[in-house]
């Protein structure tokens, strides 16, 4: 088999092929609990300059009975999360979109945070392999495993966290320090993915100097956020906005063996590519990605917690990276095998995301919440529909044509 070009860059056609595919599963009008209020306050920025839940908009009516009832109009959400959202839904403002089911750019956040994520990982594994296979392998593994996929259709804080994490773990000790400072302002577990990520450079970097000076500055985002925003927005300097859920049931304290044991066998479930790449051929990868993610394994197998796949998204990209620095080449017929099981992993995920139904005139959709098909049945915009799912549907397809070529292209067995 003739070996790929490699003066040409052919990877980055499996990212056109990834985004591809999370662009047509774009979700459409819901908004869950915790991301619907990350939404208003960032409308109430938008409108007022604040980050609060006071004088909410008459299109928010919901949210404000529920500030009325648990009698406390500030926000548990950090400022990062928020603020990451408000380029998106000004734009959506700036074009007249000012309702909450109009929204459409607020819905690419998570597209937008995991596309850079994604970018990042396969530029990390090119930039350490030379391996143009590998890099699109990557990028097939991460993007198409259910988590990434998740935050990927979800506005919020995790996208964010994934692109911080990937971004350290591709990164410097300057890029490390400014992404440890950043995590506490985006979500309270950026603590607990700090220290994971710490841990790991300070087991293998000779130099004091690779892991203090990042470790200083995880101190200095966690300091920086209880003094300048948990105590004098919500008058706690240890829990913030999270002091009065003391009694909600996540912080219910469980047997911490049988909940890291399931927390642990969900993880693998929902990553198993990465863990038989892993077991097959990077070990010391594997222990390097359990490293990472101990201090959260430990922190959220102690605490009730139903949503596994969500909080342990922000680690896929960087554990492909951790796996694949060092990886020899594979056989296209592996390759392809460990992408379509990350694949399955995300289709699977999708039929059971927040079912809908709607009707067409072919009967009822019931499926997951789909941006294109509300367009086209619920607001009757067909041809924007079938426009946009077009090019979206050629794109990906002429991404994973190109990528699987290049997958093919550099097959040792074949060689």
């Amino acid at each position: 088999m003739r070996r790929a070009d490699q003066t040409t860059t052919r990877w980055p056609w499996a990212l056109v092929c990834v985004i591809g595919v999370h662009l047509l599963t774009t979700a459409g009008t819901w908004w869950i609990t915790d991301h619907g209020e990350i939404l208003v306050v960032a409308d109430r920025f938008l409108t007022s300059g604040r980050l609060d839940l006071r004088d909410l908009r008459p299109a928010f009516a919901d949210w404000t009975r529920i500030t009325a009832t648990r009698s406390n109009p500030e926000t548990r959400f950090l400022p990062g999360s928020v603020l990451s959202l408000v380029p998106f839904l000004a734009i959506d403002r700036l074009l007249g979109w000012t309702e909450p089911k109009q929204f459409r750019f607020v819905h690419l956040q998570g597209h937008f945070f995991v596309g850079a994520s994604l970018l990042l990982a396969g530029l990390a594994v090119f930039r350490s392999t030379r391996s143009q296979p590998l890099a699109a392998l990557a990028v097939f593994l991460a993007g198409l495993s259910w988590p990434v996929w998740m935050i990927a259709r979800r506005l919020g804080p995790e996208p964010v966290l994934l692109f911080l994490v990937t971004l350290f773990i591709s990164g410097g000790v300057r890029i490390r320090s400014l992404c440890l400072f950043a995590l506490p302002w985006v979500h309270a577990s950026g603590l607990i993915l700090g220290v994971g990520l710490v841990s790991l450079f300070a087991f293998e970097e000779a130099k004091a100097s690779a892991w203090v000076i990042p470790l200083l500055a995880l101190a200095g985002g966690v300091a920086s956020v209880a003094r300048l925003w948990n105590l004098p927005v919500h008058g706690n300097l240890i829990y913030g906005g999270y002091g009065a859920y003391a009694g909600d049931r996540f912080f219910q304290l469980r047997n911490p063996i049988a909940g890291i044991t399931l927390q642990f066998l969900t993880i693998v479930v929902s990553t198993l590519s990465l863990w038989i790449f892993g077991v097959s051929r990077s070990r010391l990868g594997l222990g390097r990605c359990l490293i990472v993610a101990l201090p959260a394994l430990l922190f959220f197998g102690t605490f009730s917690n139903t949503e596994v796949a969500r909080r342990f998204a922000p680690f896929v990209a960087g554990w492909v990276i951790l796996l694949m620095q060092r990886a020899a080449p594979l056989s296209f017929a592996f390759a392809m095998s460990l992408a379509a099981l990350a694949l399955g992993s995300g289709v699977f995920g999708l039929s059971m995301d927040f079912v809908s139904s709607v009707p067409t005139p072919w009967g009822s959709f019931n499926g997951p919440h789909l941006l294109l098909v509300s367009l086209a049945f619920v607001e009757h915009r067909e041809t924007i529909a079938a426009v946009l799912a077009a090019v979206l549907l050629a794109s990906t397809m002429v991404g994973a044509q190109r990528a699987l070529r290049t997958m093919r292209g550099e097959d040792p067995v074949l060689q």
